[in-house]
């Protein structure tokens, strides 16, 4: 796919109207009076936890699943579909009430696959990415599959949640957590959503018992780096370690409080546009060097 094919895809998608809320119907009504859920991760269409969290929303709303057709976790907001053209879409079965399609892709070719195809002709009220087994508290974030499919749904102007955290080996922890994060999905704080902003949820890997609370929250720094070492002879480079950082972590940064079994919600935002930064300088003049066609004197 070419470069002007790529713009105007993301020219397209930047113009999807906003998923506009909708109250929450009881078992029974009619579907196009209740609210629509596209449900997406990064585990896979196949993980225990996206079925189970489908099968909760679709007694509440309108329920669709579309998912890797396998395991793409650390692929952050990756297209599959912007390089290849066309990727497979396979329907599934995941049980009454919910539409299921496995997608040869990655979890942000799963949302735009699902808003601007599969769902195209009434767009979603939410976008729920998750529930993946490993928290993005931190930094961590940057590389999640999970939160990447978030992230991409809001972009396109669609209220989104990035779960993780699951251990689903956990008795009990499934149901609690499913049942939680419908909840979650109702409150005011996800209904307020405006376009381009998202919420990563990270729930702590302890038994439901175990669960201190919730709390809203900043992200800590960077602190941790995998260790690279480069084998010349047979011309690789393989991460062999982690590298601890040195960065000062807050008491109420969502990586201590994670820590301390809290159920930790950190507001996030597509627009990575530094305002204060781009203020200091359109008003200070910072001086840039001055374009010379023929290359100028260095």
């Amino acid at each position: 796919m070419d470069r002007h094919t790529r713009l105007l895809l993301v020219t397209s998608l930047a113009l999807l109207p906003f998923g506009s809320p909708a109250s929450w119907a009881a078992p029974g009504e009619q579907a196009d009076d209740r609210p629509r859920v596209l449900i997406t991760n990064d585990n896979g269409i196949d993980d225990p936890k996206i079925v189970a969290l489908a099968r909760a929303f679709a007694e509440r709303a309108e329920t669709w699943v579309v998912a890797p057709a396998e395991d793409r976790s650390g692929t952050g907001s990756s297209l599959k579909i912007v390089r290849a053209g066309a990727i497979s879409v396979e329907r599934r079965d995941l049980g009454p009430g919910i539409e299921a399609f496995a997608v040869d892709g990655y979890p942000a070719d799963c949302v735009l696959v699902g808003i601007g195809a599969l769902l195209g002709d009434r767009p979603p009220t939410l976008v729920v990415s998750g529930i993946n087994g490993g928290a993005n508290v931190g930094a961590e974030w940057m590389f999640s599959g999970t939160v990447g499919a978030a992230r991409v749904a809001a972009f396109a102007g669609f209220p989104a949640l990035a779960v993780s955290g699951l251990d689903d080996d956990i008795p009990g922890a499934v149901d609690a957590a499913v049942d939680w994060v419908v909840r979650f999905s109702e409150h005011r704080v996800v209904r307020e959503l405006s376009h381009g902003e998202y919420l990563t949820v990270s729930l702590p890997r302890v038994s439901p018992s175990e669960v201190r609370g919730v709390r809203i929250t900043d992200r800590a720094p960077l602190r941790r780096g995998p260790r690279l070492e480069y084998d010349e002879a047979e011309g690789v480079c393989r991460i062999t370690g982690m590298l601890a950082l040195e960065a000062p972590l807050s008491a109420i940064a969502d990586e201590k409080l994670h820590a301390n079994n809290m159920i930790v919600v950190v507001p996030m935002h597509t627009d990575e546009v530094d305002g204060t930064r781009l203020l200091d300088w359109i008003r200070s003049d910072p001086g840039l060097p001055q374009w010379q066609p023929g290359g100028g004197e260095r």
